[in-house]
């Protein structure tokens, strides 16, 4: 009998979390269309374009929304239990509170699991093609403000410049949507460069189909622009990369290179120390939806359940926020700063649930 009811609480948690979860992508999908349609950049693209670039952007919004989804199918799940009297019957027949979370916690585990090791690099796959398809379809551009680049200053061969990039593919050797700044010997700007993308080879970036700017001189179009620098691809992607574009299987290799090299690879250590701990993030947000939703509630008192695991979950959020922003500036280690929101979460659950069940 127990194991059908561990069954039944199992089956009806999994259930909740995916019609959750289509209700939020749909609703972010929607939400990224209207923001990809409403760039100038775009004004020209069509509309299956637009639809294609917000599929692909809206799984690594998704990622981040995932400890949400799991804290609301808890709370509705849990209510929904209580409202049809399941619980109180459960409750009634001697089985025990942890005993009817157990279900919950193994479905939040396995979920984290597969949110870290399966959907995560499927996400970042994605996000990556995002930003490929935008920077082909802006043509080089810098001009719009919602696609600023990252700027390094580098020098090659007694030439020195500063060069962005709106993407980074093949582990820092391409950037996409480059723009370049030449500078004379008094510091000052000569040349700007302006190009679809550049390829590092034998110490200089190779950028294809450049427009060269100079003052007081007609824009030239040559094919091809060689430009020297003494960047390392590990360098370059550690600064110009976004963590979250790049797999749980690469990062830690990534990590290991980049502190080999003397290089500070902190944001990258914060982002893979999250997802690692991402399982246990989903079992504390469980246990905090246990605290407001496991004890019977009268009718009309739904609402005041729904604000306080909102306001919990919330807390949890902003504490998670910051953590990573110390984690990711070096403040305090990435393991820490991944590890205490979680634990002190997750502890603060198991204290509320003892004294509702013993008092």
């Amino acid at each position: 009998m127990r194991r059908t009811l561990n069954h039944y609480f199992f089956r009806r948690y999994v259930i909740s979390f995916f019609s959750s979860l289509i209700v939020v992508f749909a609703l972010a999908y929607l939400i990224d269309m209207i923001e990809v349609s409403r760039r100038g950049r775009f004004a020209d693209v069509g509309f299956t374009t637009i639809a294609l670039i917000s599929a692909l952007r809206v799984p690594a919004f998704i990622e981040q929304a995932f400890p949400f989804v799991i804290l609301f199918s808890s709370i509705f799940t849990l209510l929904s239990l209580n409202k049809k009297l399941e619980l109180v019957v459960a409750r009634a027949s001697g089985v025990s509170v942890w005993q009817i979370l157990a279900p919950f916690v193994v479905g939040s585990i396995l979920l984290g699991l597969a949110a870290t090791f399966l959907y995560n690099p499927l996400a970042a796959m994605a996000q990556a093609q995002s930003a490929n398809i935008e920077t082909e379809l802006s043509g080089g551009s810098t001009r719009s403000k919602d696609s600023l680049a990252p700027w390094l200053r580098q020098s090659g061969e007694g030439i020195e410049s500063i060069i962005g990039a709106k993407a980074i593919a093949e582990g820092g050797l391409k950037l996409g949507g480059v723009t370049a700044f030449i500078l004379g010997e008094d510091g000052t700007v000569r040349d700007r460069i302006d190009a679809p993308s550049a390829l590092l080879v034998d110490n200089a970036w190779q950028i294809e189909s450049p427009v060269v700017t100079r003052i007081g001189y007609a824009p030239e179009r040559p094919a091809t622009y060689r430009l020297p620098t003494t960047l390392r691809p590990e360098f370059i992607e550690q600064k110009l990369a976004d963590p979250q574009a790049i797999p749980i299987w690469e990062l830690y290799s990534k990590i290991e290179v980049a502190r080999s090299l003397g290089y500070n690879a902190e944001a990258f250590a914060m982002h893979y120390n999250t997802l690692v701990a991402k399982p246990a993030l989903f079992v504390a947000m469980t246990l905090l939806a246990a605290t407001v939703a496991i004890q019977f509630a009268r009718t009309g008192q739904s609402g005041k359940t729904i604000i306080g695991g909102i306001t919990a979950g919330f807390v949890l959020y902003v504490v998670t926020f910051l953590a990573q922003a110390l984690g990711s500036n070096s403040v305090v280690p990435p393991v820490v700063a991944a590890w205490f929101p979680v634990l002190a979460a997750g502890l603060f659950g198991v204290t509320i649930l003892l004294h509702q069940e013993d008092g």
